[in-house]
């Protein structure tokens, strides 16, 4: 079984990041975010098995993350209210 892992590359341009279910890819491929209100963080989630990964960063508090939102964290951060639409 795999291991939840996240590893730097001096020749790639991503992180590569593995997952306890097996899904091994780049931080590039990470297209679903968890907000944690209760924990004031948001969470990467993995593509395949739906799982919020804290080792692979979490990005607190959630305001500071909202001024800099792009892409899937800024819909996931409009979808979860702490964004306006």
């Amino acid at each position: 079984m795999a291991e939840r892992q996240i590893e730097r590359s001096f020749s790639e341009p991503n992180l590569r990041l593995t997952c306890d279910c097996g899904w091994d890819g780049h931080d590039d491929d990470i297209e679903s975010w968890e907000v944690e209100s209760e924990r004031d963080r948001v969470v990467r989630v993995c593509p395949a098995c739906n799982e919020p990964v804290p080792e692979w960063g979490t990005l607190r508090p959630i305001e500071g993350a909202a001024r800099t939102a792009r892409g899937a964290l800024r819909g996931a951060l409009t979808d979860s209210g702490h964004l306006p639409r």
